[in-house]
């Protein structure tokens, strides 16, 4: 299979991927560009299955490819096809899903966690995944309503960051606030206003952020839960900040307890 050509059969096959059925069935995700591979081989947190690269491109693949791994050749046509670039990078990577559980999480040091609850915009949640692998946040959980954390426009605004985070998917909020007592993590609901100033956060070693919809916020169940609720001041006239954008001063607030 390494330098084999792509078969009409299996280029229907990728292109099915695209769909959040058909990753569900078959497991797997696909990744495109250069950064998404490099970040692949480099964590081994979501495996490679396969790779896919045109012409132009075989050779730079060939050299980081592993041995055994299957490379597929294709043209740049046929690429184009199965990519959702407006210009594709030449490589697209066939990825496994990995499915993690709660109860195999083990703390042992100071850690932070992110709880997102119904975010629905691939873009807001691609940015929350490669902010989180920035600031060493290693595990995100993410509510049954969350749009699908494999889409490629998710990978996309992530930068490829998504294969540094273990996602723990369809988690409700009473297994949040379950995980949180028995591993002693202080939950923080972000809520747009009325929350204490983030500087009154204190010191805490173990930390559970959560945030909610882009336009609804977090639930009245998970809020009112919280061990504290925080909000972040603004002084112009938007009428509320981009949960993305929240995501990321929290995680500075807090970044010395990650």
């Amino acid at each position: 299979m390494r330098g084999a050509s792509l078969s009409k059969n299996h280029e229907q096959w990728l292109r099915a991927l695209h769909r959040k059925k058909h990753r569900r069935e078959e497991k797997c995700f696909l990744a495109e560009g250069f950064n998404s591979l490099g970040a692949a081989l480099e964590s081994h947190l979501y495996p490679l299955r396969e790779l896919i690269v045109d012409d132009g491109h075989k050779d730079a693949v060939m050299e980081v490819a592993p041995r055994g791994l299957p490379v597929l050749i294709c043209s740049n046509k046929t690429l184009s096809r199965i990519s959702t670039e407006e210009t594709p990078q030449g490589v697209i990577a066939v990825c496994s899903e990995r499915a993690f559980s709660l109860g195999e999480i083990e703390v042992s040091a100071p850690c932070t966690i992110l709880y997102l609850d119904r975010i629905s915009d691939p873009g807001n949640l691609g940015t929350i995944l490669r902010t989180a692998a920035w600031f060493g946040v290693r595990r995100v959980f993410l509510s049954s309503s969350c749009v699908d954390p494999f889409s490629t426009k998710v990978i996309r605004s992530s930068a490829g960051m998504i294969f540094f985070v273990e996602l723990y998917r369809s988690v409700s909020g009473d297994e949040v606030f379950r995980f949180a007592e028995e591993k002693k993590f202080r939950t923080i609901a972000a809520i747009p206003f009325g929350g204490d100033s983030l500087r009154r956060l204190g010191r805490a070693s173990r930390n559970i952020i959560l945030l909610g919809h882009e336009r609804e916020g977090l639930s009245e169940e998970i809020r009112t839960r919280a061990d504290l609720a925080v909000s972040i001041p603004g002084a112009g006239t938007a009428e509320s900040l981009n949960v993305a954008v929240a995501a990321s001063l929290l995680l500075y607030e807090i970044s010395g307890e990650i």
